[in-house]
């Protein structure tokens, strides 16, 4: 239904806007139709970016002339211009633009068959109209002086990487990109934590729309599946402005992928990989882990029937169902495969009468990657006293495809359009084999589990979007309607386990499954969980600009929007699993009694076949199917968001000032029900004022400060509201949700300090302060279980450190080629966070402890090489974060039980490359996470009598840490480690061509 308003409304807003340019210039001048022979080659071209050089937006409507010919064009609505079949040689640029300075860029060179790119700023004259003042720069100095600009003059506080950083690292996917970002990290590999604050506390936008949470279990985007190599840039906007969503308190992940092309060229790549504990290793597999339930099979509502009556027909048609229900639960052996990985990228550009043009990327990649883990999980009853020792091995392959088609129209100098879709499958296919003792006594029970679980993602994303501008009014319009849905599918994850005696003579008993009557569940044998999680937002934006000028150097930027966003969500998971045949048959009472014992001892290859389901003779029976599925396994969810905003940017001199604010109307509905049959209907509509303001000081031409103040919101996700109560195999624990919980309020503060040296160069300082009411925490429960609840408050604040220079300007020598080809980069996050839990906890003993998932520190560091003579190029990239609460402790007097930290480690990564072929081939080397340490999760005990750390040591504790004697760090001592998981170094090798 929404889709249907959408349409016509895009369909309206493009009618209005499709005018032609009022007999204007062409934005895209082919040079040599009228010079000479069509033999030039198309890909010869001139192209670039106007900006305005005291705000580094866009300008549109600007004149471009070649100096001494007749050909010119005009910049379109998002400031660009180009010239085609440019013939080989150095030319003059004329560029002009009412009540601004003309200048004429010298110098620019075009080479044959390639692409000159120019970015250029102008200045206002200030309301001297009447004078004519021209400046001639070169080229070179141009682009650098204005990339700089564009960069000074970014309204928000913000971090990013482009495409082309991204491909000197060995990065995959989202979440390795990420990790390189000043104050982000990334948690179990796939969630990202901005400034301390964990995935919900952050939003994630693609192409200007909202993405979807990909999670059955916590709010959160994994961004593990989204492929790397599609990325053009990915930028974390650290404040607020009105133009951006009121959701967020870490940061706004804007995701942006590649653009259409201005000329045609095809790209194809091919990777294989090697790990070092994995290729060629024993991989344990499942035949069928992708086999789902038969169409055949009742639904939850039709088997828990047929159980509740428990007449003897019923009793019979459960056991028939499971003698047909029959899968391969054996596990066989064979060797791990390498790594592989395949891209292949089409651009066409499509050139029509007049200034209309039409782009097209297509984009196709598949990479599979095999990894085997070993992970050594232990439990205590006090500190040091082992209760329960496994190690578990996990054979994992993991598939991500994806495809990019992305259309774009330029309709004339003042309309284009684009069309953009994303279309992304991830799937793991997982084993683990657990196998360790229950106990420490003397004759220990010992268990032997096998988990088998397939996860498939799909995730479609579309935007079709507008650019105009009206060139009487100088008004900018600019639209976006986007569809995005996204599916996870477990089909059928199977655990089966077995117990068993190891003598302390060395012998052992026979391993023996443990099956119940009318219970299901992991601690039970033959166990089957399946979960159907699909959810979709549609949303759409209009944003209105105008500029305003006025007397002395002072002008004015205003911009109103409005957005809709419609939000639904459909959950459903269900507990099968298999019991001993129970009931009356035949006026004989069936189970436990009547169970025959050695189907227990059987493999995992027999014990399920359909020879052991049901009645096996006269007073013998076997196993039977039972649905242990609760009320509170299914939910449905939906929310809708009406917000309009005001935003204004005001420039006088040296001071800019971004203000406005932003009213949400928010609505969100959750209907689901208790295990006991209690209905659960959450309902809550609220409307929210979000004021902001940015505030830019110029000391220099390049240098800023910047002070930034808002308001923001964190609303509780769909799953965190929900009952539903979620069991994670790995760890143990289940995660239930709250529907009382309140929607949390944050007030942001920033100060930053950044001066931009030239030639890429940055250095920057920011402090940061944010203050919550109501932050949403996950509680520890009783039993191994958590619960999502609100704390009264919080507070996290901290400061960052970033620079980007060439080792030529650390050792003063900018004549050296070496060090010019040299560049060194480093951004360190220190943060500290605090959340005030009294309302939920009592205890005399209540201590402080920081919100979940935030590192006291999170360092980057690289160094690049660039060769472009040569063709080589090197880099080693680095990240470390500091030891961070992976699940709260308890502090409830009586029931204490210390937090789960994850312990700091190292990651580095090294890649090598070298171009051939006038830089049409490439070969990469990479190495990824070649330290390999390991993944240490400890109970930080923190037990008395501990020496005290004095002198340095305790200095360096207290500046990183926030704690001179650093009592949440890793203490071997006194510490105890609950989980180690062990990694190998990833190899690859690739190879690049450019038609």
């Amino acid at each position: 239904m929404k889709l249907s308003f959408l349409i016509p409304f895009l369909f309206v807003v493009s009618s209005a806007f499709c005018q032609p340019s009022n007999g204007t210039e062409s934005t895209d001048t082919y040079v040599a139709d009228a010079t000479m022979s069509n033999a030039i080659d198309d890909s010869s071209i001139i192209k670039g970016t106007v900006i305005e050089e005291s705000t580094g937006q866009p300008l549109p409507g600007v004149l471009i002339s070649i100096v001494g010919t007749k050909f010119s064009t005009l910049t379109d609505a998002a400031g660009k211009f180009s010239f085609r079949k440019m013939p080989a040689g150095k030319y003059n640029l004329h560029f002009s633009l009412f009540s601004f300075s003309t200048k004429i860029i010298s110098e620019v060179e075009v080479i044959d068959k390639e692409a000159t790119v120019l970015t250029v700023s102008l200045s206002e004259m200030n309301g001297v109209l009447d004078e004519v003042v021209i400046k001639t720069v070169k080229a070179k100095t141009e682009s650098v002086k204005s990339l700089l600009t564009m960069q000074k003059n970014s309204v928000r506080v913000s971090d990013g990487i482009s495409a082309e950083s991204i491909k000197r690292t060995p990065d995959k996917t989202a979440s390795d990109v990420l990790k390189r970002i000043s104050g982000a990290s990334i948690q179990n590999n796939k969630f990202v934590i901005i400034r301390g604050l964990n995935d919900r506390y952050n939003t994630t936008y693609l192409n200007g729309a909202p993405l979807p949470s990909t999670e059955p279990d916590r709010k959160a985007f994994s961004f593990d599946i989204f492929p790397a190599n599609m990325i053009d840039n990915l930028v974390i906007n650290k404040t607020a402005t009105p133009d951006l969503p009121g959701e967020f308190a870490g940061g706004v992940v804007e995701i942006t992928t590649k653009a259409t092309p201005d000329k045609n060229f095809q790209t194809i790549s091919v990777g294989t990989g090697f790990n070092t504990i994995t290729t060629g290793k024993n991989q344990l597999y499942s035949h069928d882990i992708k086999s789902a339930l038969p169409s055949y099979f009742p639904d939850v509502t039709t088997f828990q029937a047929l159980q509740s009556a428990n007449t003897e027909s019923n009793i019979q048609q459960i056991a028939a169902l499971a003698k047909n229900y029959q899968t391969d639960w054996n596990l066989d052996n064979k060797k791990f495969n390498p790594n592989t990985s395949f891209q292949y990228t089409l651009g066409r550009y499509f050139k029509f009468n007049g200034d209309e043009s039409l782009g097209l990327l297509v984009s196709l990649s598949n990479s599979v990657s095999n990894n085997y883990n070993e992970t050594y999980r232990k439990t205590y009853d006090a500190p040091g006293v082992i209760i329960t020792d496994k190690l578990d091995q996990t054979y994992n392959v993991q598939q991500l495809s994806g495809a990019i088609v992305n259309l774009a129209l330029k309709i004339n100098s003042n309309n284009s359009f684009s069309f953009k879709n994303l279309y992304s499958i991830s799937s793991e296919s997982r084993v683990m084999d657990r196998n360790g003792s229950l106990s420490q006594e003397s004759d220990p029970l010992w268990l032997s589990s096998t988990d088998r679980l397939y996860i498939k993602n799909n995730i479609y994303t579309g935007q079709l979007a507008g650019e105009h501008f009206l060139p009487v009014s100088k008004i900018k319009i600019n639209w976006v309607g986007s569809f995005s849905e996204v599916s996870r599918i477990i089909p059928s994850q199977r655990r089966n386990a077995y117990v068993y005696i190891k003598f302390d003579d060395g012998t052992m008993s026979t391993p023996t499954a443990n099956f119940s009557t009318n219970q299901v569940g992991a601690d039970y044998s033959g166990s089957i969980y399946t979960q159907d999680n699909k959810e979709s937002i549609y949303s759409t934006k209009v944003d209105i600009s105008k500029k305003l000028n006025f007397p002395k150097g002072y002008t004015t930027d205003i911009k109103i929007g409005g957005i809709t966003q419609s939000r639904n969500r459909n959950f459903a998971a269900r507990q099968l699993g298999y019991n001993l045949f129970n009931g009356r048959v035949g006026g004989v009472q069936y189970g436990e009694s009547t169970f025959l014992p050695s189907i227990k001892t059987q493999t995992n290859a027999t014990i399920f076949n359909s020879a052991n389901m049901g009645l096996l003779g006269p007073k013998s029976s076997g196993l039977t199917l039972y649905d242990g599925s609760k009320k509170n396994d299914t939910y449905t969810a939906e929310s809708n968001l009406v917000a309009g905003y005001l935003m204004v940017d005001n420039v006088f001199n040296k001071w800019r000032l971004v203000w406005g604010a932003r009213l949400e109307n928010h609505s969100q509905q959750l209907l689901s029900q208790y295990d006991n049959g209690g209905q659960v209907n959450v309902d809550v509509t609220q409307l929210d004022f979000l004021p902001s303001v940015n505030v830019i000081y110029s000391l220099t031409k390049k240098q800023n400060l910047r002070l930034s103040a808002s308001k923001t919101l964190n609303r509780p996700e769909f799953r965190e509201l929900a009952p539903f109560q979620f069991y994670n195999n790995d760890t143990g624990r289940q995660t239930e949700g709250n529907p009382d919980l309140k929607i949390t309020e944050i007030i942001n503060a920033d100060l930053r300090y950044e001066i931009f040296p030239g030639k890429a160069q940055l250095f920057s300082v920011s402090a940061f302060y944010k203050e919550f009411k109501n932050p949403i925490e996950i509680q520890v429960q009783a039993n191994n279980s958590d619960k999502y609840q609100n704390a009264k408050s919080g507070t996290d604040y901290g400061m960052e450190i970033e620079y980007r220079t060439l080792v030529s300007s650390i050792f003063g020598s900018a004549n050296s080629k070496i060090l010019n080809d040299l560049t060194l980069f480093t951004n360190l996050a220190v943060i500290r966070s605090k959340v005030d839990i009294s309302n939920i906890v009592k205890s005399a003993t209540l201590q402080d402890i920081p919100m979940q998932g935030q590192s006291p520190y999170v360092f980057n560091a690289g160094l690049q090489y660039m060769n472009k003579e040569l063709g080589w190029s090197f880099s080693a990239n680095m990240n470390r974060i500091g030891n961070r609460i992976a699940i709260h402790g308890n502090q409830i007097q009586g029931d204490e039980n210390p937090a789960f930290w994850e312990k700091s480690r190292t990651v580095l990564d090294l890649q090598l490359a070298k171009f051939f072929l006038k830089e049409k081939l490439e070969f990469r080397f990479n190495v990824q996470n070649a330290l390999a340490q390991d993944l240490d999760v400890y109970q930080n005990n923190d037990l008395s009598g501990t020496k005290e750390i004095k002198g340095f040591p305790a200095f360096v504790n207290k500046v990183f840490t926030g704690d001179s004697q650093n009592k949440n760090g890793y203490n071997p001592q006194e510490d105890d480690i609950v989980w180690k998981t062990k990694f190998g170094p990833t190899l690859s090798f690739a190879v690049y061509y450019n038609f």
